[in-house]
């Protein structure tokens, strides 16, 4: 220990913590035998001000110590700041943090000596526990901490007068007085939350939950309901991060009464708690059975008496300290700090918040009674022509024979709009227009109501909306083509019939049909698609899959005149017909969206579109999905990391194919273009090994990732290609392997060999070293050629350099270790560092 990390531990002067930007965290000077004191208060950056999280925080402490809770900090005074001077609150020492414990003070006893007391066996346990019965008293007032990490848990030391410069002294972590610190992004039953909580994401240390990271996603949206809705299971997710964090290496076990049986219950606890955060949230907390389990592990008969024994400090030593303190706490900009008006800055402190969205709750309201009162008024307006429509329609039924006889005995040709039942298809999570949505929704804004009598073609067709196109003209009907299709119409749709033209007007009635609603007819995606059976004279025309919309209101149209007595229908006079009687074929460039090929007759779309799908699903949502598949990842990198001989690749190829089952991707209702993706992808094979250009198959490859973004293959390679590039784009690349590992697809159980290579390489690349060295481990168990990865390797590390010998090494070494070098050349010790091969 050097003088500097005595002072930060033992030391009463002034001292300024290592903190950020935003907040100031001060040792007050004591004198001996006084309680130290430390000084929080957070300030106003260029970047937002974050004055008013220290009020919050004073109120949360005093909640928790009015309740009685006992794992806090003991609040000494709040100051709420005069004269421009932010607030403060002041707290007695809660101890020495974890992060504290583990990396400034090494222990040592009978001649062992240990970087930190976690690893021994028993106060790694001891730690376990009585985090768990902390986070049991906050839980149980529907508090969530959110930042649980080491530097946020204090475990005092004993005896009060320990003195590290006196020889022969033995301390002992006081475990039952531990206590969490830094409630202000915490969430708590009746303390609002008014803005985003400026928490970032804190790449270097995985101790934040899935659940914490997407609701602090759409709160930068400035959606703050996901954050409102999280629960403990965030904070049960950072601790095991935390435990896993020190849990001691498979090959040290030798050392703090570590032994198999023991180090396999500690992963056993990990693992549950990592299971309590995955699940739906259960009815009873599982705290309880979580103490209990850590409390029946501590009363064998060796770990209690290891915990009754003190340590003395290794200032002295050797043993080299863990130099990885956990990271302080990334800050994300505020969503709403500040506004200026006419120059003057105005602080939006909580009151500041408070009645602003008071003004939004008013301002809302208004505007749902304006909506409520114009809705009103138009269904009070259409009931009388609902009326006359209704009755106009019960007169076309009231005649005997089929439903369009009354039409054809006055010369009066009926338009009914028929639509039968829809299955409900979910809308395309991209940020494209829904494929099944837009057709329909085409569809029903050119349905026009027929044109008043003395109307003409040319003025129904300039009253219909932008989207429709000229009517098509067509010869009339004659009355027994139309009373056939009417009678098929009427027996195809249910009992239900929407009219689109209740009023009988004279003349023929006009019918407007966009050429793009027919052309994507022929296109749906997913599942049976709802017809809309238009009737006109004997034509019907399907319509692609939609979801159900609410009826739309009754266009207005005029009082239709008395019904006459029926009289022979007259003739009606023929229209001229265009040459081309059939409708004009689709148009290449009104298709937007992406169908999927479901059959060979359908046309696939163009190459263009496939390329701005791939960028949209790279830029939106590769990333989230990303996120979600690192978390089943690491519980496969978290066995490899711990099996070291291949008695346990079972285990590894378990958990690999564990990952299999995990819920479905944003992407699952995505149309696809399989076909077109396969044919894609082979061309970018070859574009790649045989003529290699590897500039010509990143492009061919995003197209196949555009036409099928939910096929292993097509996304592993395109993962792959991304490494190729100069530089490579390892970020890139480790999005879409995560994304591959946790597809589902029969052909490979447990993920490609290939994507667990990616994975690795790209993961060293970006500065994951552990994450990068457990994949190789999991290629190891994977593959069926050691001799294959191991070349796979060394020619790793020929192409990126030293940022690839640690992982690589570490890999090498398992295999040497485990007996299995001797197999293959390229897996010899100490490796041999030349690519066997010319590496592309």
């Amino acid at each position: 220990m050097s003088p500097a990390d005595i002072d930060r531990v033992f030391g009463r002067g002034r001292l300024r913590m290592v903190t950020g930007d935003h907040v100031e965290v001060f040792r007050e000077e004591s004198l001996p035998g006084e309680r130290r004191r430390y000084t929080k208060r957070f300030l106003a950056t260029p970047a937002g001000d974050f004055r008013h999280w220290t009020e919050r925080e004073w109120r949360i402490l005093a909640r928790l110590v009015g309740h009685g809770i006992g794992p806090v900090p003991d609040v000494v005074q709040f100051d709420r700041g005069a004269a421009g001077r932010p607030a403060l609150v002041q707290t007695y020492d809660a101890g020495v943090t974890v992060d504290h414990w583990a990396t400034l003070l090494p222990v040592e006893r009978d001649g062992e000596v240990l970087r930190h007391v976690f690893e021994d066996c028993a106060h790694w346990w001891a730690l376990a526990r009585h985090c768990l019965i902390a986070l049991d008293a906050i839980h149980e007032l529907h508090l969530v901490h959110l930042d649980l990490k080491a530097d946020n848990v204090c475990i005092p030391l004993g005896p009060a007068d320990f003195d590290p410069h006196a020889p022969g002294q033995f301390l002992t972590p006081r475990f039952e007085q531990i206590a969490l610190i830094d409630f202000a992004f915490s969430l708590v039953s009746g303390e609002s939350l008014l803005t985003a909580l400026p928490i970032a994401h804190q790449a270097d240390y995985d101790y934040q939950s899935p659940r914490l990271l997407h609701a602090l996603e759409a709160g930068s949206r400035g959606n703050l309901l996901p954050t409102r809705q999280l629960d403990w299971r965030c904070d049960v997710f950072s601790l095991a991060a935390m435990l896993r964090r020190y849990l001691p290496d498979p090959e040290g076990l030798q050392t703090g009464a570590w032994t198999s049986p023991r180090h396999a219950q500690a992963r056993a606890l990990v693992r549950r708690l990592l299971e309590a955060h995955d699940v739906d949230r259960p009815a009873q907390r599982p705290h309880a059975e979580l103490i209990a389990l850590t409390s029946h592990t501590l009363n064998d008969a060796e770990l209690a008496a290891s915990l009754q024994r003190g340590w003395q400090l290794a200032t002295g030593s050797e043993v080299c300290c863990d130099d990885s303190p956990t990271p302080v706490t990334r800050i994300a900009l505020p969503i709403s700090t500040s506004v200026e008006r006419n120059g003057i800055t105005i602080d939006r402190g909580d009151a500041e918040s408070t009645r602003i969205a008071r003004a939004r709750r008013g301002r809302d309201r208004t505007r749902t009674m304006l909506w409520v009162s114009a809705l009103a008024a138009a269904a009070a307006i259409g009931a009388p022509l609902l009326g006359d429509a209704w009755l106009a329609l019960q007169d076309r039924h009231a005649t005997p024979g089929s439903s369009a006889a009354p039409a054809q005995a006055t010369g009066q040709p009926g338009q009914v709009l028929a639509r039968a039942p829809a299955e409900v298809a979910p809308t395309a999570p991209i940020g494209e227009t829904s494929i099944d949505a837009e057709p329909a929704r085409a569809a029903e804004a050119t349905v026009q109501p027929p044109p008043a009598p003395a109307a003409s073609a040319e003025t129904a067709s300039a009253a219909a909306p932008s989207t429709a196109v000229t009517p098509e003209p067509r010869a009339a009907p004659g009355p027994q083509a139309s009373a056939t299709a009417a009678s098929a119409a009427a027996a195809r749709a249910p009992a239900r019939v929407i009219s689109h033209a209740a009023a009988r007007p004279r003349g023929r009635a006009a019918v407007t049909v966009s050429a793009r609603a027919r052309a994507m007819a022929s296109l749906s995606i997913r599942g049976p698609a709802p017809r809309f059976a238009q009737v006109s004279g004997a034509r019907s025309t399907p319509a692609p899959a939609a979801a159900p919309a609410p009826a739309p209101a009754p266009v207005p149209a005029p009082v239709p005149a008395p019904v006459p007595a029926p009289v022979p229908a007259p003739v009606p006079a023929p229209v001229p017909a265009p040459a081309a009687a059939t409708a004009p074929a689709p148009a290449p460039a009104a298709i937007t969206a992406l169908p999927a090929t479901q059959s060979d007759d359908v046309p696939a779309p163009t190459p263009r579109d496939f390329v701005a799908r791939a960028s949209e699903l790279m830029t939106s949502q590769i990333p989230r999905i990303a996120q979600r598949a690192e978390r089943l990842v690491l519980r496969v990198l978290f066995v490899a990391s711990h099996s070291d001989n291949a008695s346990q690749d079972d285990e590894i190829r378990n958990a690999a194919s564990a990952i299999r089952l995990a819920p479905q991707d944003p992407l699952r209702e995505i149309g696809v273009a399989a076909n077109d993706a396969r044919l894609l992808s082979e061309a970018a094979r070859v574009a790649f090994w045989r003529r290699s250009s590897v500039q010509e198959a990143l492009s061919l490859q995003i197209k196949a990732f555009g036409a099928n973004p939910l096929d292993p293959e097509v996304v592993g390679d395109l993962a792959f290609l991304h490494l190729k590039q100069h530089p490579p784009q390892a970020d890139a690349a480790r999005q879409l392997a995560l994304h591959a590992l946790t597809m589902h697809d029969a052909k490979y159980p447990n993920g490609r060999v290939e994507d667990w290579t990616t994975l690795a390489i790209a993961s060293a690349l970006s500065g994951r070293d552990r994450d990068a060295r457990n994949a190789w481990f999991v290629t190891l168990a994977l593959a069926p050629s050691l001799e294959r990865q191991c070349r796979a390797g060394v020619n790793a590390y020929a192409m990126y350099g030293e940022r690839l010998r640690s992982p690589v090494e570490a890999m090498l070494y398992r295999v040497h270790s485990s007996g299995r070098a001797d197999r293959s050349p390229f897996c010899e010790w100490p490796p041999y560092w030349t690519a066997t091969s010319r590496v592309r």
